[in-house]
């Protein structure tokens, strides 16, 4: 009777000590998942023995798979812009110039254009016939 208790009183620590390296993996997981190495990120937390505040940390820091998704979604739209016939890529920054048939001036803008009234009579004005 009295073995059994100290056998679970010994596997209390342990099972803390499981659940403690598994909240470190846990921590390195993500940020695997965001695009940093496991490794260090497991070996920091072992090294502090506090995976809290490195989740904190890694919940603060840009998520480089993100970034790097982004910038190469970015290359592509760039490609495909510059491979489309009379289409000319314009370096970010820069205005856009007003198309050749424009019947806007050039210091005018949309809202500065007149109201046109729409013709007498549209699609929708005519009664609804029912079945």
């Amino acid at each position: 009777m009295m073995g059994s208790a100290v056998f679970v009183f010994a596997l209390i620590p342990l099972l803390l000590v499981a659940l403690w390296i598994g909240a470190m993996v846990a921590v390195a997981l993500q940020a695997r998942q965001r695009g940093y190495s496991f490794i260090w990120w497991f070996v920091a937390q072992a090294a502090l023995l506090n995976p809290v505040v490195f989740l904190v940390v890694l919940a603060l820091m840009p998520n480089r798979r993100r970034k790097k998704l982004r910038e190469q979604f970015r290359a592509e739209l760039q490609a495909k812009l510059a491979g489309m016939s009379g289409v000319r890529v314009v370096p970010a920054g820069l205005a856009l110039p007003a198309p050749a048939g424009s019947t806007l001036p050039a210091d005018r803008s949309l809202g500065d254009v007149p109201t046109i009234l729409p013709p007498e009579r549209s699609l929708g004005d005519e009664e609804t016939r029912g079945a």
